[in-house]
């Protein structure tokens, strides 16, 4: 017996394991599936018509579609299909079809599934198919289905309203013809004048829908009118069960169409327009930008006009009993939007827009709910309970984002701060100190506030940005305190205001880019002198002993002068000579020789030449970092002193800068370009002028504005010098004769050139970029 009890313990063990492991291979694969299938997504939804009265759905997937759980509702009729780990990729959840007995798609996206539900005007027959990544679901036309009269379909709460307005229409003809123009001319004859046409750009086609209006069996078809070269291509005429709609393709988007009807004839012209004329026609349409209608009706009431209106457009709208009267419309092809605003103004009516709720009454109520309204929101507001949130600040400083709150100026954000020497100095030797800081900033005036007072300083660029009664975030009731030690921000506020406080936080607390302005100065130089003399002249020597030499010449002297004579009676070297033209200064080569010699006379000749050649290039290479929209500034040089005479003061000594200096104010774009007011000097001693030591100062600077990219060089100018000069010095008459003229002349050629450029490369750092 124990025997038995054991065999049946280990019977119900066994099935036991057998049923665990079966129910985890189940899941493990369903696992494998819903993964597999999680990577699938609805990428596309296509509207086909088929022969045989037929509508068919396809949903295209990015990978092999899977079965949908397909069920559906008669009343309302609707089909939905459901795809377990599926994701939706589309970019909106309605998609309107407006044929057949399809109203419109809409899909929908759960937690593990996504839901497409079609909408319909009747229950219909339908079928669903697979077809590799393409679900397809095709209907059968509801004028070929036997509805089911045992139950009610439910209708629109509206369509009773226009019913009572307008009896059911019917339209009589549908045709098309071409203008002289090109014009694509769609007559459409209607039983009633009466008839609701509405007209709408849809997916790059035009849609003219009729309201309450039936459409015969024989016109209910598609048009292919490509051939008549018109903006129109094809003609689609459907039929609801209330209401009938003409679908226009077009050839391209280069058209422009309008609708006006006339004893029951409705024409729906398009007409070919340029590019220019296209943006012309948007533009101008760009104020009203809803669907276009055509009413017309006499002594109809205002309530059931705007009911019409909200129905056939498919807006919230709400109207209250205090909206009375008659109106008398005769409207063709005008925006629905822009008709509302004609009833509106002709009755003294206002509208109020929230969300997508448009509230219409009288003039004067809407402002009078207003004000009801902020009353009663400060009544909650002075009630509702204070909350204290303690808010870290990184990057500014909280005694700036107080200021900031209590609407007064923030000086530091946005802003710069930079230490100075005054911060480490006395209080004694502060008004020197201002008074050289002063001097300092009139060198470098900012570039964009011309004509304001430079000592200002570019850190006030953002200044009076934030009046104290434009922009106060806390109430009557809220305050803020600082704790400087940890930079913290204290509020005391309402729920709602802390929020607000948050988010301007969270705007302003940011890092502050960098960028390194890199800048060259280069100064070439290239000179070149060239100068050629001659020198002769004849002496003689009149008696030996006497020692008394004559010099035939420019400069005749008497007595030994500056002839050189030896022992023997030797006349040597003459200065003094009949043609003195050598070189200005100490020539690098000279010739002299002794042309002619007889009895006491010597003739000498020396021929002088000299030739300056010089090339240089002088590089500065001054580079500065700051944050954006900060100044900065970097110098290096000199200060010349100069001693000035007063009769009152006696002798004061001044003080000029003699400096190679950068200034920079940057601005980094969205764009990654950098925007630069520059102000570049680079100024040197130049050559002494007076007896005391006064020397000049060469002056080289810039001021501009510019903007480079991101790493890019420019040069920002340049200034080239080039002085030439061709002189030449000769004796009249003896220089003009041939042949021995250059010996009665001195010539002086020089050719100097030099060149100024600035380049500057701004470089925003990448380090500071991540940081966001």
């Amino acid at each position: 017996m124990n025997n038995k009890q054991g065999d049946i313990m280990l019977n119900k063990t066994g099935r036991s394991l057998w049923v665990h492991f079966g129910l985890g291979l189940f899941l493990f694969m369903f696992q494998i599936a819903s993964a597999g299938a999680g990577n699938i997504s609805i990428q596309g939804i296509d509207i086909v018509t088929l022969p045989g009265d037929k509508l068919q759905v396809q949903l295209e997937m990015s990978g092999t579609a899977i079965e949908p759980k397909v069920f559906h509702t008669d009343n309302p009729a609707r089909i939905a299909l459901d795809f377990p780990g599926v994701k939706n990729a589309l970019d909106k959840k309605e998609y309107p079809i407006n044929q057949g007995s399809a109203r419109n798609v809409y899909v929908a996206e759960g937690a593990d599934r996504v839901r497409v539900v079609l909408n319909l005007v009747e229950s219909v027959p339908f079928d669903t198919k697979v077809i590799g990544n393409k679900v397809q679901l095709t209907l059968t036309k509801a004028k070929a289905v036997i509805p089911d009269r045992s139950v009610p379909i439910a209708q629109k709460p509206a369509t009773s309203v226009i019913s009572s307005l307008m009896p059911e229409q019917a339209i009589r003809g549908l045709d098309f013809k071409r203008g002289d123009r090109g014009e694509g001319r769609i007559l459409v004859s209607l039983a009633n004048p009466n008839t609701i046409v509405n007209s709408k750009e849809e997916g790059g086609k035009v849609v003219i829908s009729f309201l309450n209006t039936q459409l015969p069996g024989n016109l209910e078809k598609k048009l292919d009118v490509s051939d008549f070269a018109t903006p129109v291509r094809s003609i689609d005429a459907v039929s609801t069960n209330k209401d009938s709609a003409i679908t226009v393709s077009l050839q391209n988007s280069l058209y422009d169409y309008s609708l006006f009807q006339s004893e029951g004839l409705l024409t729906v012209e398009f007409r070919p327009i340029t590019a220019e004329e296209k943006e012309a026609v948007d533009k101008k349409r760009a104020k009203y930008t809803g669907d276009r209608l055509s009413l017309n009706f006499q002594e109809i009431d205002v309530r059931s006009v705007i009911a019409v209106l909200a129905e056939f457009t498919g807006q919230n709208v709400v109207a209250g009993d205090d909206v009375t009267g008659t109106v008398t419309l005769k409207l063709d092809d005008v925006p629905w939007d822009e008709a509302l605003d004609f009833i509106m103004m002709t009755k003294d009516l206002e509208k109020y827009e929230t969300g997508n709720v448009t509230l219409i009454a009288p003039q004067g109520k809407i402002k009078k709910y207003k004000e009801e309204q902020q009353k009663t929101e400060a009544v909650v507001d002075q009630l509702e309970p204070l909350a204290t949130e303690y808010l870290k600040i990184n990057y500014a400083k909280a005694e700036d984002f107080r200021n900031l709150l209590y609407g007064e100026d923030a000086s530091a954000i946005g802003s710069c701060a930079y230490v100075t020497q005054r911060d480490f100095s006395t209080s004694n030797s502060r008004s020197n100190q201002n008074q050289g800081q002063n001097q300092n900033q009139d060198q470098f005036q900012n570039p964009y506030q011309q004509g304001q007072n430079s000592s200002q300083g570019f850190g006030d660029m953002e200044n009076n940005l934030v009046s104290k009664n434009g922009l106060i975030l806390l109430s009557a009731r809220g305050s803020a305190v600082v704790d400087s030690r940890t930079n913290t921000l204290i509020v005391r506020e309402t729920a709602k205001r802390l929020e607000e406080v948050k988010k301007l936080i969270h705007k302003l607390d940011i890092p502050v880019r960098q960028v390194m302005i890199e800048s060259r100065i280069v100064i070439a130089s290239n000179t070149f002198a060239k100068e050629l003399g001659v020198r002769f002249g004849i002496a003689k020597q009149a008696e030996v002993g006497s020692g008394t030499v004559f010099g035939v010449g420019g400069r005749g002297t008497r007595g030994n002068g500056n002839a050189q004579v030896d022992e023997n009676g030797n006349i040597g070297v003459l200065n003094d000579a009949l043609v003195d033209l050598a070189t200005s200064s100490n020539p690098y080569g000279a010739l002299g020789m002794t042309l002619a010699r007889g009895a006491d006379y010597v003739l000498n000749l020396e021929l002088s030449a000299l030739q300056d050649q010089g090339r240089g290039e002088l590089v500065s290479n001054p580079r500065v970092m700051t944050s954006d929209r900060c100044l900065a500034t970097i110098q290096q040089g000199a200060k010349i002193p100069y001693v000035t005479q007063n009769g009152l003061s006696g002798t004061n000594t001044t003080f000029v800068d003699a400096v190679l200096q950068l200034g920079v104010l940057p601005q980094i774009t969205p764009n990654g370009s950098v925007i630069m007011g520059l102000y570049i000097t680079k100024n040197t001693l130049g050559e002494q002028v007076t007896e005391f030591g006064d020397r000049l100062i060469d002056k080289r600077e810039i001021k501009t504005s510019v903007q480079v990219n991101d790493g890019e060089t420019v040069v920002l100018g340049g200034v080239f010098e080039e002085e030439l000069n061709n002189d030449t010095n000769k004796v009249p008459f003896f220089a003009d004769l041939p042949g021995i003229g250059f010996l009665f002349k001195r010539t002086f050629n020089q050719d100097d050139k030099r060149e100024l450029l600035i380049f500057v490369t701004p470089k925003i750092i990448k380090d500071a970029l991540s940081s966001y």
